[in-house]
C-alpha cells in the first residue's frame, strides 16, 4: 500500500473546520473512483498546516492519480478552496510498512 502525504501550509482552519463536509462531499465521490483507492484522511493543525493522506494500492495507483488532485480537484473545489487560503507545499510517497484499524 503506497500513501500519498500532500502538505499545506498557511490554510484558514475556521473556514476549514466549517466547509469541511461540503468539501468531502466533493471529494470522496472523485476520489472513491480512483483505481486502488484504499482510503483517505484530512488531517488539520491549529497553526495552519493540513496533511490529506490517500491511501493506494500500489506506486502505479498513486502516480495515475496526481492529475486528479492536481486538476479535477481543485476545478470541482472551486471558490471553496480558494476560501481555505493556504498553499500546497509537498507532495509525497510513503510505503506502508504497518496499519491499524478497528
Amino acid at each position: 500500500m503506497i500513501a500519498r502525504v500532500a502538505s499545506f501550509e498557511g490554510v484558514n482552519v475556521q473556514v476549514a473546520e466549517r466547509t469541511m463536509d461540503e468539501a468531502e462531499s466533493i471529494i470522496r465521490p472523485m476520489v472513491e473512483k480512483l483505481a486502488g483507492y484504499q482510503g483517505h484522511l484530512e488531517l488539520v493543525a491549529s497553526g495552519g498546516k493540513v496533511l490529506s493522506i490517500t491511501l493506494f494500492g500500489s506506486e502505479e495507483n498513486a502516480q495515475a492519480a496526481e492529475p486528479a488532485f492536481d486538476q479535477e480537484m481543485p476545478r470541482q473545489l472551486g471558490d471553496l478552496f480558494k476560501d481555505w487560503e493556504g498553499r500546497r507545499v509537498s507532495v509525497d510517497r510513503y510505503k506502508v510498512l504497518a496499519e491499524s484499524r478497528p
